[in-house]
């Protein structure tokens, strides 16, 4: 079947969180974009603003990714977003541990990573989006990396109907916790593995590993089994790379994930729950530390921190496969995107 590209960038918008520390970003912009036309704004000043989630409120929610070395630096802030796409404060919480670096979030409750803390921390949610009484769990391990690895990072967590499964990237382990994060079981990784980000579907669980640059499927049942491990690297490279972001199709048919210093996308095709590269497109920057596809899915864009862009492919929905739309917005360390 031939590949279905439409190169117009229609009415879209977005907000990106940023890194504001040695960089020129001085916190969340909002993107729009109309008829290949962009326009960026600063919208509300934050402290490394590193992740920005939503729940399809005119609330957004922020991390602020920072340490000050006693397991209390960082902290989640609550923005209202008004019809001029400005963002207003409302509510600042502690993340009660150091480099929140991301969020979950439903309707009554989100979850915050603290990264170097390695814990995990739940805010419960009242009926206006306020975060209110809450719930931590403390990860102890390590892993063999003695740099990346050398006591517990909690990267990110899923919210599943059963409860919350965590990623630990310094442990190498996935930790299983009710939903009032009680802790249920633990899933074992090879060692040095160091999971980041996890998506899933009613029957797999699909887990990105940052250091050994492989996407770890699991069959989701009463036990996790694990099936399957591929590699997000062509087998010709062999230089130093470390995986990012991963991202499902709706129709659960395509999975992608970005490479740091391959500086790639990787397209796989889904196949009795296992992925396969199809593709590898250059992410037109350096350092594509997240991406993602917009509602329609006939975009992915991609956040390359190191060259301050933000670049736009073209997608396929029969073949899941990515085009270069030559299309290249500069914005200041760009690290989250959220379609608003």
């Amino acid at each position: 079947m031939p590949e279905r590209y439409t190169d117009v960038l229609s009415r879209m918008e977005f907000y990106i969180g940023t890194y504001t520390r040695g960089t020129e970003s001085d916190g969340i912009y909002h993107l729009h974009v109309d008829d290949n036309h962009y326009q960026l704004t600063c919208v509300a000043a934050a402290d490394n603003p590193s992740w920005l989630v939503s729940n399809g409120t005119n609330l957004v929610y922020a991390v602020s990714e920072v340490s000050d070395g006693n397991s209390s630096g960082g902290s989640v802030s609550v923005f209202q977003a008004s019809g001029t796409a400005q963002l207003k404060l409302l509510e600042t919480r502690q993340s009660l541990g150091d480099d929140p670096c991301h969020l979950a979030l439903n309707d009554h409750q989100i979850i915050i990573s603290n990264y170097t803390s390695g814990s995990v921390v739940r805010y419960t949610l009242d009926k206006t989006g306020t975060p209110g009484q809450f719930s931590k769990a403390e990860h102890h391990g390590s892993g063999p990396d003695p740099q990346r690895q050398a006591s517990a990072h909690a990267h990110s967590s899923l919210l599943t109907p059963d409860g919350i499964i965590v990623a630990d990237l310094g442990m190498d382990r996935l930790m299983i916790y009710d939903t009032a994060l009680e802790p249920q079981e633990e899933i074992f990784l090879t060692a040095g593995a160091g999971p980041r980000l996890m998506a899933a579907t009613h029957d797999h669980l699909y887990v990105i590993c940052e250091l050994s640059n492989t996407i770890e499927t699991f069959r989701r049942s009463e036990k996790f089994e694990h099936l399957d491990s591929v590699s997000t690297l062509p087998d010709n490279f062999n230089d130093a790379s470390f995986t990012a972001h991963l991202e499902l199709s709706a129709d659960n048919r395509f999975l992608y994930a970005s490479n740091r210093g391959h500086d790639s996308i990787v397209v796989m095709a889904i196949n009795d729950g296992r992925p396969q590269p199809v593709q590898w497109i250059p992410c037109g920057g350096r350092h594509p530390r997240h991406f993602t596809l917009t509602r329609d899915e006939t975009r992915l864009m991609v956040a390359n921190r190191d060259d301050n862009n933000i670049t736009f492919y073209g997608r396929d929905r029969d073949s899941g496969l990515l085009k270069n739309l030559d299309q290249v917005i500069e914005v200041p360390a760009p690290v989250c995107i959220l379609q608003v």
